[in-house]
């Protein structure tokens, strides 16, 4: 056990000096100039209420987005180190969760943090978007992040009783509810399945700020102006509900049962605490909560992305205590999810479902940084930037970007022989264009 242990915790450090480094050629990206331009140009309400009534009802996650500092950082220097900070909020908010839930010593759980993050790592379908995309990291990680503060202040009320935790959880749960529907779906029905069986004021007091936040979230505008009504008939609209719903639950099943093994065997003490903690029934419920938000993406009819990886890593977690009780000995099979973790990714489906595809990141990162001149990918963008600042005329046509990096979230413009794309778009407002194109 020590001996996997410390592979496990050698390779996710390894891992970590990995991202530092990537991250230190990290630029800002596509919606980051939507963001700061638009909050110059309406001011932070002013925006808010625009994002809410055009775009969505993420009133936490568009509002922090709204005070990025793009113009404000000509040396792209918080996208280098947003990512680093951002990684290190993981670790410590997990140390915190294991030293609260277990009373490990200090040194114990920051380990456990470093070897939870690689699993963490592992499970993203889009690590580009996920951490290194500035605004994007805001929307799907820094969420995930503040659940594990959630889970923490909730573990310090039920031990002390002590209103100040209640009143920062009640205060997290609100900010999670406008941070990312996903999370927002999970979260709200872990407190619809606690007041089942806690009937206290302040457990329907926590269920009316969740349910508030959701409301809130769900009914902005912006979402119903987004969604596209299909033209299908009904019952194929709904058959290809089920289809979308299925293909997206087996990926999740396929992928999560592939890490399983090696995270039963490095979390086997957690796991069986937890296991002799609750009993079968409330381990299914915990778990099941995971398919209501793979029920509304399958409604809105959406594939495997970014948006799924909160309900994988919730999968993961609440999925390994059932399996342990069950089938305790598929820790044995450990070596096989290690290998796999390593594989580079499988290229099974086309462009379009290439999400599908498995890929556990670390081969990529690997490549990234063995492969990739990053440091070409830097000198590109800060030229394509100056060019950009200091061009004289409205129309600009620019150089592609040569070098194309695997983890470092980039999306190229469209160029001169196709329509505008939305990155056009986006720079040709912030830096005040007619026509930015690629040649």
């Amino acid at each position: 056990m020590k001996s996997v242990y410390s592979v496990t915790a050698l390779l996710s450090i390894i891992l970590i000096i990995g991202l530092v480094y990537i991250s230190y050629f990290n630029v800002y990206q596509t919606d980051d100039y939507i963001y700061a331009y638009t909050t110059k140009k309406l001011g932070f309400l002013g925006n808010m209420q625009e994002f809410y009534l055009n775009w969505g009802g993420r009133y936490f996650g568009y509002g922090y987005n709204m005070l990025i500092p793009l113009s404000q950082d000509p040396e792209n220097i918080l996208p280098k180190i947003y990512p680093v900070f951002l990684i290190f909020s993981f670790i410590v908010v997990s140390a915190l969760n294991f030293k609260e839930f277990f009373k490990y010593s200090w040194l114990h759980t920051i380990g456990r943090g470093l070897v939870l993050f690689l699993f963490y790592t592992v499970i993203l379908t889009n690590i580009s978007e996920h951490l290194f995309w500035f605004t994007g990291s805001n929307i799907y990680f820094l969420p995930v992040i503040i659940s594990g503060l959630l889970v923490f202040f909730c573990k310090k009320y039920n031990d002390t009783s002590k209103s100040m935790w209640y009143y920062m959880a009640l205060l997290f749960i609100f900010i999670l509810m406008g941070s990312n529907e996903i999370l927002a779906l999970i979260v709200f029905g872990i407190i619809v399945y606690w007041n089942t069986q806690n009937k206290s004021a302040r457990a329907r007091t926590m269920l009316i700020v969740g349910l508030s936040g959701l409301l809130i979230s769900f009914l902005a505008p912006g979402n119903f102006q987004r969604m596209t009504e299909s033209q299908d008939a009904f019952y194929l609209k709904w058959f290809k509900r089920i289809i979308y719903f299925g293909a997206d639950t087996s990926y999740i099943f396929i992928k999560t049962a592939i890490i399983i093994p090696l995270f039963i065997k490095i979390f086997e003490k957690e796991v069986a605490e937890i296991a002799v903690r609750y009993d079968f029934k409330k381990r299914i419920m915990f778990w099941m909560i995971s398919f209501l938000p793979l029920l509304f993406l399958g409604f809105i009819m959406n594939s495997i992305g970014r948006q799924f990886e909160n309900i994988i890593f919730f999968w993961l977690l609440s999925s390994s205590v059932i399996i342990y009780a069950k089938i305790n000995w598929i820790k044995k099979c450990w070596i096989f999810s290690l290998i796999f973790i390593l594989l580079p990714q499988t290229n099974f489906f086309p462009e379009k479902y290439k999400n599908f595809n498995l890929s556990f990141n670390i081969n990529t990162i690997a490549k990234e940084i063995l492969y990739t001149d990053l440091r070409a990918y830097d000198k590109e963008i800060s030229k394509r930037i100056h060019t950009l600042k200091t061009a004289p005329s409205d129309s600009v046509v620019l150089d592609k970007i040569k070098t194309v990096p695997l983890v470092l979230y980039f999306d190229e413009m469209s160029s001169v022989n196709e329509n505008r794309d939305y990155v056009s778009m986006q720079l040709e407002k912030y830096f005040n264009k007619k026509y930015i194109r690629t040649k």
